[in-house]
C-alpha cells in the first residue's frame, strides 16, 4: 500500500508538471509575436521528451516561431517539420495554417521554393476558410515575396490582397502597413510600371509622416530612392537619399553605403569614395567587402588599375573573414547540437527507465486495486444480505403485529356486541320504549350501570374511559357518559331511543359533540373519531 501511495503521489506531480507545462507553452504563444526572445527562453526551460504528441506539436511549432521572429536562421528542419507532420493529420487544428506557414518560409529559404509556396497556399486558404486573418496576411505576403522575381504581377496581386486583409482584420502596426505599400512599389518596379511604384512608394512616405516615425520616413525614401535608380535618374535617386540621410536619427553605415552608391552613381566620385572610406573603418566584415568593391570601381572607373586591384583584394579579404566567421558560427551551431543530441539520447534513456518503474508501479497498483475491489464486492455483498435478512424479519415482524391486531380488534369487536347484547338484554330496552311512550319519560342508568360500562370498556379498550378524561379534562360526567355509549357503537337509532330524542337530533347532538371535542380531522364523524380513539 505504500507503494501505491508514492506511486499516486508520482501521478499527481506529473500531472500537475503537465498542467504547467502547458501553461508556459501558452504564456510564449502569446508572447512570440511581440517578444520572441521571452517566448524562447520560456520554451528552453522544458524538456520536449516528456510532452505528448500534441504538445510537442504546439511546442516545435512556437519555438520554431520564435526563432524566425528573433532572426535566427534555422539550417535543420526537425524540430519544425515535428509540428508540420502532426498538424499535417489534424487539418482541423487552430494551428494547421501556421504550420504550413512556417514550413513554406522554411522551404523557400532554403531554396525548395515550388515546395514552399504550395505550403504558402495551402496556409492562405485554410486561414482565409476559418477567418485567421493575420495567419492569411502573412502568407500572402510571403507569396509576394516568394514569386517577385518570377511572376511580377502575380507578386504584385498578392501584395494588394496582403494589404487589404491587413487593413481590414488586422490591428494596424504602421510599420507593417508601410512595408506592404514598400512590397507592392517594389514588384512594380519589376514589372516596369514605374508610376504605380512611385504611387505606392508616395502612399507609403504619407504613412510614415503621419506617423511622425523619421526612422520609417529615411527609410521609405531610400526604398523610393531604389525606383529611380533603377530609371537612371541617378539625380533624383542622389536627392532622395540625401533627404532620407538628413532625416534619419540615426546615420548608420547601411544608409551611409546607399548614400556613397548614389554620389558614384551621379559622378560625385570625391564625396563618394570619403563615404566608402568611412565604412571600411568601422564597418562589419560584409559593409567593408561591399565598401571595397564599390571603391574597386570607382577606381576603375578612373583608370587606376593598380588602386582598383588593391581594393578587390581587399574586397577578397573581407569575403574570407566572413566564410570563415560563418564557418565558425555553423561549426559552433553543429556542436551544440551534437551536445543536445547526446543528451537528449541520455534524457530518452533516464525516461525509459523511468516509464519501466510507472509501468511497474502501474501493475502493482493494478493488484492492489483488484484486491481492493474484491474486498469491497464481497463485503457489499454480505452486507446486502444482512440487510435483506433485516429486511424480512421486519416483514415478518409488521405482518405479524397486523395479525396480531387484527385478532384483539376482532376479539374487541365481538366483546363490544357482547356487551350491547347483555345491555340490551339487561335493561329490556323495547320494554322501557313502551313505557317511555305511555309515560313521557326518557330510560334512564343507573349509577352501578354505568360503573360497569366503564369497567367493561376500561379492559377491553385499553382504558378508554381513563384515557378520554386525561384528554378532554373540562367534560362533564355525563359527556364521558354518552362517549361510552357511542364506543360501544350503538346504533343512531339506538341512542336516541336511549334518550329518548328523534332521530336527527341525535345526529345533530353528534355534530355538536364533535364540535366541542374540537376534532382536527373535519373528514370523519364522531362515531368514526371516538371508535379510532
Amino acid at each position: 500500500m505504500v507503494r501505491a501511495y508514492k506511486f499516486l503521489l508520482i501521478c499527481l506531480l506529473i500531472a500537475s508538471c503537465d498542467r504547467h507545462t502547458s501553461q508556459i507553452i501558452h504564456q510564449a504563444e502569446l508572447l512570440v509575436q511581440e517578444q520572441p526572445d521571452s517566448a524562447l527562453l520560456l520554451l528552453q526551460g522544458i524538456n520536449r521528451h516528456y510532452l505528448s504528441d500534441e504538445k510537442l506539436a504546439r511546442y516545435a511549432l512556437v519555438y520554431s516561431i520564435a526563432q524566425n521572429k528573433s532572426g535566427i536562421d534555422v539550417v535543420s528542419d526537425s524540430l519544425l517539420r515535428i509540428a508540420y507532420s502532426y498538424y499535417n493529420r489534424h487539418p482541423e487544428d487552430s494551428l494547421y495554417a501556421r504550420s504550413q506557414l512556417y514550413m513554406g518560409s522554411y522551404y523557400i529559404m532554403v531554396d525548395s521554393t515550388k515546395h514552399g509556396e504550395d505550403c504558402l497556399r495551402t496556409a492562405a486558404r485554410h486561414a482565409k476558410e476559418h477567418g485567421e486573418y493575420y495567419t492569411l496576411y502573412l502568407a500572402l505576403n510571403r507569396l509576394s515575396a516568394s514569386v517577385r522575381y518570377s511572376d511580377a504581377p502575380q507578386a504584385v496581386e498578392y501584395g494588394k490582397q496582403a494589404l487589404q486583409v491587413y487593413s481590414e482584420h488586422c490591428p494596424h502596426i504602421i510599420t507593417n502597413k508601410i512595408y506592404l505599400l514598400l512590397d507592392i512599389g517594389d514588384a512594380y518596379v519589376l514589372c516596369n510600371e514605374v508610376d504605380s511604384a512611385i504611387l505606392y512608394m508616395n502612399l507609403a512616405i504619407e504613412e510614415a509622416k503621419a506617423a511622425g516615425d523619421s526612422c520609417l520616413i529615411s527609410a521609405v525614401l531610400q526604398d523610393k530612392s531604389l525606383v529611380y535608380t533603377k530609371m537612371e535618374d541617378y539625380r533624383q535617386a542622389l536627392s532622395l537619399v540625401k533627404s532620407a540621410w538628413e532625416t534619419a536619427p540615426v546615420k548608420n553605415l547601411n544608409l551611409a553605403s546607399r548614400l556613397a552608391s548614389c554620389y558614384a552613381d551621379a559622378d560625385s566620385a570625391t564625396q563618394a569614395r570619403e563615404l566608402f572610406k568611412t565604412i571600411t573603418d568601422v564597418g562589419n566584415n560584409e559593409q567593408k567587402y561591399l565598401a571595397y568593391q564599390s571603391l574597386s570601381r570607382l577606381a576603375a572607373k578612373e583608370q587606376d588599375a593598380d588602386l582598383s586591384l588593391e581594393y578587390t583584394d581587399s574586397a577578397y579579404e573581407c569575403m574570407e573573414r566572413m566564410y570563415t566567421s560563418l564557418l565558425e558560427t555553423k561549426a559552433a551551431y553543429y556542436q551544440d547540437l551534437i551536445q543536445q543530441e547526446t543528451k537528449n539520447r541520455l534524457q530518452e534513456t533516464e525516461i525509459l527507465h523511468k516509464r519501466i518503474l510507472i509501468l511497474c508501479c502501474l501493475m502493482l497498483l493494478f493488484f492492489v486495486v483488484m484486491i481492493g475491489v474484491y474486498t469491497y464486492i464481497n463485503i457489499r455483498n454480505k452486507t446486502k444480505r444482512r440487510l435483506e435478512i433485516e429486511r424480512e424479519r421486519h416483514l415478518l415482524q409488521e405482518q405479524f403485529a397486523r395479525e396480531q391486531h387484527d385478532r384483539e380488534l376482532a376479539h374487541k369487536n365481538a366483546q363490544l356486541a357482547m356487551m350491547r347484547k347483555m345491555v340490551m338484554e339487561k335493561y329490556n330496552f323495547h320494554k322501557r320504549i313502551e313505557e317511555q311512550n305511555k309515560s313521557g319519560r326518557h330510560i334512564t342508568l343507573a349509577p352501578k350501570d354505568w360503573k360497569e360500562i366503564s369497567a367493561f370498556l376500561d379492559v377491553t379498550s385499553d382504558g378508554f374511559p381513563k384515557r378520554l378524561k386525561e384528554t378532554y379534562p373540562k367534560l362533564q360526567e355525563k359527556d364521558y357518559q354518552f362517549c361510552m355509549l357511542v364506543r360501544l357503537d350503538f346504533s343512531i337509532k339506538n341512542l336516541a331511543n336511549i334518550y329518548g330524542i328523534a332521530e336527527v337530533s341525535m345526529k345533530q347532538k353528534l355534530v355538536t359533540y364533535k364540535e366541542r371535542l374540537d376534532i382536527p380531522d373535519k373528514s370523519i364523524s364522531f362515531k368514526q373519531f371516538i371508535a379510532n380513539f
